[in-house]
């Protein structure tokens, strides 16, 4: 059963790029997390229930995402080693609490259990990732991001 995903609408991208001051923070984040892989247990990762369903209806009234029912991402199902999940996530703590000030505890402390496969773990990457460029860190996310994709055996993308 596929589950909806979001997909940006001509406005969304433009939204994105003009940055008009029509959205909160937390609706940019979604907003530019909507790729139209993303489902909404996929959002649910990096966004409290509250902050996801106020966000989406918000972009969806403004007709800057709209819900689809594509086909899968190409990655889904795609199971991921307990062991690598594990150095991975202690990778992500360390980084957290070096760079982050603790920003995504509650995350790596809680939900982090939640994934199990690469559908889930990308999303999960792109906001930590971004998340450490915004603090400044930028070589460092990379570097981090460059050995994570080495534990997961992911050499593209």
């Amino acid at each position: 059963m596929d589950q909806p995903r979001f997909t940006k609408t001509a406005k969304g991208s433009k939204e994105i790029e003009e940055r008009s001051g029509l959205l909160s923070s937390v609706a940019r984040r979604i907003l530019i997390m909507v790729d139209g892989k993303r489902t909404r247990s996929d959002l649910l990762q990096a966004f409290s229930l509250a902050e996801l369903e106020e966000g989406l209806s918000r972009l969806e009234l403004l007709k800057m995402i709209e819900e689809s029912s594509g086909p899968a991402n190409s990655h889904e199902g795609v199971s991921i080693n307990q062991r690598a999940l594990a150095q991975i996530r202690q990778m992500m703590y360390m980084s957290n609490q070096q760079y982050l000030a603790g920003q995504l505890d509650r995350f790596l402390d809680k939900d982090f259990a939640l994934i199990h496969d690469r559908a889930g773990l990308e999303p999960v990457l792109e906001h930590w990732h971004r998340l450490l460029c915004d603090a400044g860190h930028e070589v460092t996310a990379y570097a981090y991001l460059r050995q994570i994709k080495t534990t997961l055996g992911w050499s593209k993308k």
